[in-house]
């Protein structure tokens, strides 16, 4: 067997033995805020990611809605866009765990910050990004939160062991906040 495909073999296995989280409840309280698919979440890199340590400029677009909240019946859709340079990023770097500040604008004004963790893993070849935390100003400050991503990308799969590159991401999210 040629070492790209033991390479790509053992990714495989390694990304069949992960656990794939899923969204659950985030605490004891009641369900204050759902938004699900087609809400999205779009990453890009620049230049796009390698498995050579480079620094990378990355962009995140995230598009929540249709969005239900018995707290805050006018809150129907959100949005949150960042940007950030990070030195000697690979494809790789895209796993494990990591504090998060997400800072959503509402389509009725107000804002949300959710300070958490992030912790990603890989199934196949779908990225799963999981963040828990708190939700520490604006709307609904106090409750507690779960913010999936499932990104399909067999390029991660590909740009994980040197056989391609990764410019962007796409994926569908689901956001819950709970009341505390």
């Amino acid at each position: 067997m040629s070492r790209i495909a033991t390479l790509l073999a053992a990714a495989l296995i390694a990304a069949a033995s992960t656990t794939l989280a899923v969204p659950g409840s985030a605490g004891a309280g009641g369900l204050d805020l759902t938004c699900a698919p087609p809400s999205s979440a779009g990453l890009r890199f620049d230049p796009p990611a390698t498995n050579t340590p480079q620094t990378l400029t990355l962009t995140a677009s995230r598009r929540y809605g249709p969005c239900v909240s018995p707290a805050h019946p006018d809150i129907t859709s959100g949005t949150s866009d960042a940007s950030g340079t990070f030195p000697g990023a690979t494809c790789l770097s895209l796993f494990g765990a990591n504090s998060i500040t997400i800072h959503i604008t509402w389509n009725n004004g107000e804002t949300s910050t959710l300070s958490g963790n992030n912790v990603s893993s890989m199934a196949g070849a779908t990225l799963t990004v999981v963040t828990t935390g708190t939700v520490t100003a604006g709307a609904f400050a106090g409750g507690t939160f779960v913010h999936t991503v499932v990104y399909p990308s067999p390029e991660l799969l590909l740009c994980n062991v040197g056989l391609g590159t990764l410019p962007s991401l796409y994926g569908q999210v689901v956001l819950e906040i709970l009341t505390p």
